[in-house]
């Protein structure tokens, strides 16, 4: 099905041209309100590839070279028209503008918590009904899902570096934990350096850093 490809909505039009998409198509800027969303005219949506993943990502990181506020779209979304993108997204619009303005002038930093499954101390114990239990339950279940109290000795040496986070805790041990790291653009190699100034202290625990990345991790569902 042919259409406009959403590749990320912006704080501003580009200052420059945008250059090509995915599929060689030519990219052009719809101004929304107080947003602008980047959009490419295709034949059909493409497939997700190794070679289209990495050419969307492509698209994204030029884009954060020249505009303040890139919040990428998942990947594949795909609309009529441009009445269309403006009709999906107009209920959103102050979501997606705050979350603009989250990632202004940012990028993101991944971290991988690495090491063997501990004992994991008891939940307390919860007074109440069946129904107050199960929702306190549930609670603290989500509560330690988004935990990491492995990275607590770097996080002193992340200091400012680091305007928002998103953990999510894994059942599938090497692996335990991935954070993400809202961080200003430009200062990556900071946070790597700070990381690796962490790593005795974080022992036994072992953590890899990838990155800078657009800030994926980081987006409303804007589709």
């Amino acid at each position: 099905m042919s259409g406009v490809y959403l590749y990320a909505l912006l704080s501003a039009a580009p200052t420059c041209e945008a250059g090509v998409g995915v599929c060689a198509e030519r990219l052009r800027a719809v101004a929304l309100g107080g947003m602008v969303a980047l959009v490419g005219d295709v034949a059909e949506a493409p497939s997700p590839t190794a070679v289209t993943l990495r050419a969307q990502d492509g698209v994204l990181r030029r884009l954060a070279a020249v505009v303040d506020a890139v919040l990428p779209v998942r990947f594949g979304t795909l609309v009529a028209d441009d009445a269309a993108l403006a009709a999906a997204l107009a209920p959103r619009a102050p979501d997606l503008t705050r979350a603009l303005g989250r990632v202004s002038g940012c990028e993101q930093m991944t971290l991988r918590v690495w090491g063997e499954v501990t004992a994991t101390t008891p939940a307390p114990a919860i007074e109440g009904g069946p129904g107050t239990r199960y929702l306190a339950g549930r609670r603290l279940a989500i509560e330690r899902a988004h935990r990491v109290p492995e990275l607590e000795p770097a996080r002193h040496r992340l200091g400012e570096l680091v305007r928002e986070e998103r953990a999510e805790r894994h059942d599938r041990p090497p692996l335990l934990a991935t954070v993400q790291h809202l961080v200003p653009r430009g200062t990556g190699d900071r946070y790597i350096d700070a990381i690796d100034a962490a790593r005795e202290s974080l022992r036994p625990w072992r953590v890899s850093v990838t990155g800078p990345w657009p800030a994926y991790a980081f987006v409303e569902q804007a589709a």
